[in-house]
Parts: structure tokens; sequence; C-alpha cells
């Protein structure tokens, strides 16, 4: 046997011992917590929580788990989220016996069907049923309250301008100006005996539900008060 044989075989034998000890190693990671199982758990959590949400399709991402983690396997996975909703959350993975803990991210969609722009909106003008269409909508990206019916939107106006297909959201709207700033309008005084209509001058616009200031022309007194849906104000007593 030559030299080169006899180093060649001297590599190998080193090579099968060193094999010999990394493989028990690995069987023992195999032998740990299936991943798998955790994912599951939480995908499971998650979309029994969002299960109230009506008529929306829930898509759970569960987020990477270190697979160099070592974790004995359990028996009961717990899983513990956070009490509000989003987008995004972080799941509390537990195991009483044996005991361990590990916190995984994860993202949440649920899409509605909701309304959205038709078209490019502009600001301060009225919206029409031509201004609106129905799309899918996520929940949780758009925080700012979706809104399902048409009703709700028809007649109020922008607060600035959207993009078609951009979706219309609770915080984006105000009712329009009912009553502008030198408007003559009908003050209503009441009580709850009596009751007085005069007129006045609003010195401020306003929308129904805004108190703004009017001023009597005749004795040029000044008084807080209410816009009504009819285009007044009123006083109350």
């Amino acid at each position: 046997m030559d030299g080169r044989t006899r180093q060649y075989l001297a590599r190998l034998g080193c090579s099968t011992l060193i094999a010999g000890w990394i493989a028990p190693g690995f069987a023992a990671t195999n032998d740990g917590q299936d991943l798998a199982t955790i994912r599951g758990a939480i995908e499971n959590e998650v979309s029994t929580r969002l299960a109230a949400l009506n008529d929306a399709t829930i898509e759970v991402s569960v987020g990477a788990i270190d697979p160099r983690l070592s974790l004995a396997p359990c028996p009961n996975i717990e899983v513990s989220l956070p009490p509000a909703n989003a987008a995004s959350l972080t799941a509390k993975v537990t195991c009483d016996t044996p005991h361990w803990t590990i916190y995984v991210p994860v993202h949440v969609h649920a899409w509605v069907g909701a309304i959205v722009a038709a078209g490019n909106l502009i600001p301060n003008r009225p919206l029409a049923a031509r201004d609106l269409t129905r799309g899918r909508v996520d929940l949780f990206a758009n925080t700012g309250g979706v809104i399902t019916d048409m009703k709700e939107v028809e007649g109020k106006i922008l607060r600035a301008g959207l993009a078609v297909g951009t979706p219309i959201l609770q915080s984006q709207l105000d009712l329009p100006i009912s009553v502008h700033r030198g408007q003559h309008v009908v003050l209503t005084a009441e009580d709850s005996a009596m009751e007085i209509k005069t007129s006045a001058v609003a010195l401020e616009d306003g929308r129904v539900g805004d108190n703004i200031r009017v001023e009597n022309p005749d004795s040029q007194k000044t008084v807080s008060a209410t816009v009504t849906r009819d285009g007044g104000v009123e006083v109350k007593f």
C-alpha cells in the first residue's frame, strides 16, 4: 500500500468518525417540537378570534419561527393574542410541561366588500351615487372606519381628495356646510313651556349639529346656537 492510499484511508476514517458524532445530534432535533404544529395552533386561534367578523374573508400569515430553537415536544400548546385586533399581532405560545415560551409575529387580513371611490374624487363636494362603487377592502389596513352602506356616504363631503379605487372611510367624511356666514336663518328658542322663533344672522359657517354664533339684527345680541337639519338654528334653555 503506497503512501497516498494510506493518507486517503486515514482521512476517510476520520470523516466517518466525525459523521458518527454529528448524526445523533441532528436526529435529536427531529425529536423536538414540530414547528408546523405551532403554526397551526396560531392560525386556529387567530381564525377563531376573527370568526365574529361577518362576511369577511380572513387571511392569516404566521411569521417565521427560528428552526434553531430547541423546544421539547409539548402535548398541550397554548396560544395567547393581544386583546385588540390589528393587522400585525404578536402571538405568545406557551407550554406548561415541559415549560417553554416563544413569541411569533402574525399578519392578518380581513377582506370585506366596502365602498370605494368610483373615480378620482375632489374634496368639499357632496358625494352622489355615481361617485361610489364597491370593492374588496382590508379592514385591518384601513383603520379609519370602513363603510359598507352607500347611504352612509351619499350627500357627505370628503375632507381630502381620493384616487379611484381608494376605500372611503368614516374619518374622511364630513357633513356639508348647511349654514354659511352672513346667511339669514330662523332662530328657534325653546324651553319646556314655550317656543319662540325669530330671525338671526349667522356669524360663521356650520354643519348640522355644530354650535355657531348668530346675531339678532335688531338687538345686535349674539348667542351660540345649534345648526338643525332644516337649515335653521336653535337654542334650548
